[in-house]
């Protein structure tokens, strides 16, 4: 598209924008926010009088469906008819010629009528999603409102997206989800104008897709036999047992295809090789190289159990593959190719005579060989490549689009390489991440992606070079469901955030504003939610509780990252009321407290959250602690931060973490000094239960050479021990704590100890 063409076409078709329209301009709500768009002053009324017309064949789906979608609110029957002139109370869909892309728009509404173009019925489609938001929440009811007009603002918007590719995925092995619900995904997504839906349809835990050459891969690869309870990672895990079971059949899938292509949506499936295998190993075990019985995984993570690359696996897998392949129009299927533990290749005297016959030389050679053999197997079915960033790993087919997860480095990687990508990392646009650290969050896997995160979030990062960003041609959210067992969690879990995608993925980087999309905009869109009985998240309204030490004195924060809620807070662990005290300022904490809060918004006309954080302004703060064995990375400073972790959800970065060895630490307090007793943090206590130490002690010298032991526990429980003896002055306190060191775990080779503070008094 020539740029200058676009800009002399906008300057053509909108004034300047004035201080004077601001609150016209801030009374239309439309997420993503358009490239362009200038409100009049006055109303179309959309009453049974008016109808709807096309100019065009390619425009008549496109129509029709507004028709449909305005029938269940407002109960009129409005006459779908082709014309190619716009008469008064008509909404006129048009296909033109315009200087956007395939996706682009141009909506105009004035009082009389109002018409959409676009080149492409995809753009048509667009502009009715936002023609929709300008109408009154109310019409997202699925039930007759009795009103003689609904009112739409005048407007003029002109708007294409910044990314052709806007994904969002979805997982429905960990939890099967219906075809019913896999629709209403499909709808928000069109909701949101995002294009591109993933299908993650196998992993270690359930087969979901019919393949009529192998149909034991849903008889006995579609059915764990429980859950687990609490977390995988549970140093004792509790499962439910209850089976988790289902699968597509061809039927349901094509169903879903079709409903996805009137929405303009591509699928792209993805089967997941040569890890994440264990629910076709299950199925038929002589695929793997120790041809034993395998089970469908009943935990979650990542396991040994991978295919093996003999000829019989890659004819099995073209089998596979050509059945999907002929479900499936989309240009795209992802192989996955995450996360493989090469442990069984190694033993395998199979693989090491495939590394002696192709010279190959390390186990990253050899996935890239299985890869290799998989792409050109999709690349004969005339079928393009996506796989995660580790298909890089050992070299990669050469037409690949790489998918980036553990971070953005394995796209930036990729672009330099000339490959296309598309970045999804976990950090910023994973949704089965934490939206807050307050305790009323339900269960998510781990880490904290906030609101703003995914917001602020550019999939282009800025120190390529324009070539290299090109090759980006989009990013993609992903909705992992290991803890996410129900539709009204899923739903949770999406939104808001993937309105907040949406918009990084499709409105131009110099339009986007955090308090423009979180104070204007976003209170209007969570009562559209509320009209469409979504269970929406009010996360980022939660309040915020963090801590530093300055001089010496410990000091609570508390925010919230969208700005405007009145705070209240109490220090006893109580909760906080509309009758408590209101947070003005930072607050010095003199003694062990439990700080509480939560947030009043206006909006929403009551509080909200349940922050909580326990600190302690004790003696050990600010004095210099020698660790015998060092603590990973920087983690060492939380030993003495003043804060504890377990009222707040599980993350690493609040601990001291010990990898394989033991907490052995000396604290010196400069002078001898009384001290009575020593609180030790070592379990969360909350989401996840780490392993704790098996013995705890606690030391006194004068001297370092001539030590007193003060107190000792064996086999202690979390999330905390206090450990208390006679009243002693002593310069220095050692503080052992055992890691228990043994791990059957093959994700934990080398079992962690995490201590989140040592707090002396």
């Amino acid at each position: 598209m020539n740029k200058h063409a676009l800009c002399k076409y906008l300057r053509s078709c909108f004034f300047v924008f004035t201080v004077l329209l601001a609150p016209f301009y801030l009374a239309a709500h439309i997420i993503p926010k358009p490239t362009n768009m200038v409100l009049g002053e006055g109303h179309f009324n959309l009453t049974h009088h008016s109808q709807i017309s096309y100019n065009h064949n390619t425009a008549q789906p496109v129509a029709e469906q507004l028709a449909q979608f305005l029938r269940a609110p407002t109960g009129y029957q409005l006459p779908v008819t082709q014309a190619n002139n716009t008469i008064k109370q008509t909404i006129a869909f048009k296909i033109v010629d315009l200087p956007l892309n395939k996706e682009g728009y141009q909506l105009i509404v004035k009082q009389d009528f109002i018409e959409v173009k676009a080149r492409t019925a995809t753009g048509l489609f667009w502009a009715m999603q936002s023609l929709r938001q300008l109408l009154p929440n109310e019409i997202e009811s699925r039930m007759p409102i009795n009103r003689q007009s609904w009112l739409i603002p005048t407007v003029e918007v002109v708007d294409q997206p910044r990314f052709s590719y806007r994904g969002m995925h979805l997982d429905v092995s960990r939890h099967f989800f219906d075809v019913a619900f896999v629709k209403r995904y499909i709808d928000w997504l069109a909701m949101h104008k995002l294009n591109t839906f993933q299908w993650h349809l196998t992993d270690d835990q359930g087969w979901r897709i019919a393949i009529d050459a192998y149909p034991k891969l849903t008889t006995i690869g579609g059915t764990r036999p429980h859950t687990v309870v609490g977390h995988t990672y549970d140093y004792k895990p509790l499962f439910d047992n209850q089976p988790v079971s289902g699968f597509y059949t061809k039927a349901q899938i094509k169903e879903v295809i079709s409903y996805a292509k009137a929405r303009h949506i591509d699928v792209i499936p993805e089967i997941d090789i040569p890890g994440h295998s264990s629910a076709i190993l299950a199925a038929y075990p002589e695929l793997s190289c120790h041809q034993q019985a395998v089970n469908v995984q009943p935990q979650f993570g990542i396991f040994e159990d991978v295919l093996c690359p003999r000829e019989d696996v890659f004819e099995f897998l073209a089998q596979v593959y050509k059945e999907v392949a002929e479900l499936f129009p989309s240009q795209y299927i992802h192989i996955g190719g995450d996360e493989v533990i090469k442990k069984q290749w190694l033993a395998s005297p199979i693989v090491k005579q495939l590394m002696q016959q192709h010279n190959l030389s390390t186990p990253e050679q050899v996935q890239s060989y299985f890869i290799k053999r998989v792409a050109k197997i999709v690349q004969e079915l005339d079928k393009k490549v996506i796989g995660w960033d580790e298909i890089l790993e050992g070299g990669v087919a050469d037409d690949a689009l790489i998918m980036s997860w553990r971070g953005t480095e394995g796209g930036i990687e990729a672009a330099k390489m000339g490959h296309q990508v598309i970045m999804s990392p976990y950090q910023y646009i994973y949704f089965d991440a934490y939206q807050s650290r307050n305790l009323d969050e339900p269960k998510a896997i781990h880490g904290l992606t906030r609101l703003k995160d995914v917001y602020q979030y550019d999939p282009q990062p800025s120190h390529l070079t324009d070539e290299q960003q090109r090759y980006i041609i989009g990013a993609q959210g992903a909705l992992w469901t290991e803890y996410i067992k129900t539709p009204r969690h899923a739903e949770y879990m999406l939104f808001p955030r993937l309105s907040a995608l949406a918009e990084t993925l499709w409105s131009n980087k110099v339009n986007k504003s955090w308090s423009d999309y979180s104070q204007h905009r976003l209170p209007n869109l969570l009562k559209r939610y509320q009209q469409m009985q979504i269970n929406t998240a009010n996360s980022s309204y939660k309040p915020i509780i963090s801590s530093e030490v300055i001089d010496n004195k410990l000091v609570a924060k508390i925010t919230t990252d969208i700005a405007g809620p009145t705070i209240y807070y109490t220090l006893d662990g109580s909760e906080p009321t509309l009758n408590s005290a209101q947070y003005q300022r930072p607050i010095v904490i003199t003694k062990h407290s439990q700080l509480r809060a939560r947030s009043y918004v206006d909006s929403q006309a009551r509080l909200v959250g349940d922050a909580r954080l326990t600190l302690s302004p004790h003696l050990a703060i600010g004095k210099k602690i020698t660790l015998k064995n060092p603590a990973a990375g920087d983690s060492a400073v939380k030993l003495q931060d003043g804060k504890f972790a377990y009222d707040q959800f599980y993350n690493a970065d609040d601990y001291a973490i010990f990898y394989h060895s033991d907490l052995d630490a000396v604290i010196d307090f400069d002078t001898p000094t009384l001290v009575k007793q020593v609180s030790l943090g070592y379990n969360s206590g909350r989401h996840r239960q780490l392993h704790p130490p098996t013995k705890i002690q606690i030391l006194g010298s004068d001297d370092q050479l001539n030590w007193q032991n003060l107190a000792t526990i064996t086999q202690p429980h979390g999330p905390m021990s206090v450990l208390s003896f006679a009243p002693i002055k002593v310069r220095y306190l050692k503080v052992i704590a055992i890691n228990a060191k043994q791990s059957d775990d093959i994700q934990i080779p080398k079992l962690p100890l995490y201590i989140d503070e040592i707090a002396v008094n």
